[in-house]
C-alpha cells in the first residue's frame, strides 16, 4: 500500500489515528489505489456511500431516497443487497457504539437483521468544493430529529426515532473506503470499485434498483408504535387467558407496555426475555419500532471514541 494522503480522506485526526490500524481501511485503500490509479483523489472526491437500512428498505423508501438524490445531482453508480448480522453491525459503528447502552445494541441487531440493507455507491455531479461524501452527509439531516431541516433527506423520510434512521451515509471519504471494504465481499467489491471508476451504473445496478422499486417485495411495513403496543399487548393477554400457568410474565409485559404510555423506558432485555418466555409469536417490527421507542439508548456520561466531523472543517 502506498503512502496514505489523509488530508484528502478525513479532517478528523481521531479517525486517522485509528484508520491507520484498522484491517477494513487499510485493505480498503489498497484496494482503491489499485483500482483508481492516478484519478484517486478525483474519483472519491465524487463518490459517495449510502446504506437503505432495514427499516428503509421494510417501508419502501428506495424511490423517495433516489428522487431525493436526482434532486440534488448524485446519481446511483452501484448498488448490492446484502444482510447485516451481529458482527457487521458491531464492526461498522465500533466506534460511536463505545457511548451505546447494551439495550440499545440489543434494539440494533433486530433492526439491522430484520430484513435485507441496500448499499448504493453515488457519484455526485453537483460543482462543489467539498468530497461528495461530506455534501451528502450535510444533506441527510441531523441525527436529532428536532433539529431536523424540513428539507433534509432524514425529515423527508419521515424516520420514526433516532434507531430506526432509515438511511446511513458515509461521512467522509476514509469511511467511504473502510465501510466498502467491511460489508462487502471481494467479488462483488471489485465490481463496485469498478463502477466508481466508471462513473455510472451496470445493468446489473439498473435492474436491482427497478427490482426492489417495482415487485412489491418491499414497502408493506408501516412502523407504528401505538398499533405494536396494542398488538403486543393482546398478544400477552391472549396468552394468559390460554395459559394461566404463564399469567404472572404475560402480565409483567402488559405492565411494561403501560409504563410507556407514562413515558416510562423499557428494561429491553429483561423485557425480551420474559416475551419469549411466552412463546408468542410478535412481529419483528412490532418488536422493533417498540425497542427502539423506549429504552435508555446512551450510556450516562459515556463518548464516542470517533464523533462526526466539525462543521466547515472541509472548507478550510
Amino acid at each position: 500500500m502506498g503512502p496514505t494522503n489523509w488530508s484528502a480522506l478525513t479532517r478528523m485526526p481521531v479517525k486517522a489515528y485509528h484508520y491507520q490500524l484498522d484491517t477494513c481501511f487499510r485493505e480498503g485503500y489498497s484496494e482503491v489505489q489499485d483500482a483508481f490509479g492516478d484519478r484517486q483523489q478525483e474519483v472519491l472526491h465524487r463518490s459517495a456511500l449510502m446504506l437503505v437500512k432495514p427499516d428503509g428498505m421494510a417501508t419502501g423508501k428506495l424511490g423517495d431516497i433516489r428522487d431525493f438524490l436526482i434532486e440534488h445531482d448524485f446519481s446511483i453508480v452501484g448498488a448490492e443487497l446484502f444482510r447485516f448480522n451481529r458482527h457487521t453491525g458491531r464492526e461498522l459503528w465500533r466506534h460511536q457504539h463505545t457511548l451505546a447502552s447494551l439495550d440499545r445494541l440489543a434494539v440494533i441487531d433486530i433492526v439491522l437483521q430484520a430484513a435485507p440493507t441496500l448499499l448504493l455507491l453515488l457519484r455526485s455531479h453537483g460543482d462543489h468544493i467539498v468530497p461528495a461524501t461530506v455534501h451528502l452527509s450535510s444533506l441527510k439531516g441531523k441525527a436529532d430529529i428536532s433539529q431536523q431541516a424540513p428539507d433534509s433527506l432524514r425529515s423527508i423520510l419521515k424516520r420514526p426515532n433516532r434507531l430506526c434512521s432509515m438511511i446511513h451515509c458515509a461521512d467522509e471519504p476514509a469511511d467511504l473506503i473502510r465501510e466498502l471494504n467491511l460489508l462487502m465481499d471481494p467479488a462483488p467489491r471489485q465490481r463496485l470499485l469498478g463502477r466508481l471508476y466508471e462513473g455510472v451504473p451496470s445493468a446489473v445496478d439498473e435492474e436491482l434498483i427497478d427490482r426492489i422499486l417495482h415487485s412489491g417485495d418491499f414497502g408493506s411495513v408501516t412502523l407504528d408504535r401505538d398499533g405494536a403496543v396494542r398488538r403486543i399487548r393482546q398478544l400477552a393477554q391472549a396468552c394468559a387467558a390460554e395459559r394461566p400457568d404463564l399469567a404472572a410474565p404475560a402480565g409483567r409485559i402488559c405492565d411494561w407496555l403501560d409504563g410507556t404510555e407514562r413515558g416510562e423506558l423499557l428494561p429491553w432485555r429483561e423485557f425480551t426475555r420474559v416475551l419469549e418466555s411466552l412463546d408468542i409469536k410478535v412481529d419483528v417490527w412490532d418488536l422493533a419500532i417498540v425497542g427502539s421507542s423506549h429504552i435508555l439508548e446512551d450510556e450516562p456520561g459515556a463518548i464516542k471514541v470517533i464523533g462526526n466531523p466539525a462543521p466547515g472543517s472541509w472548507l478550510t
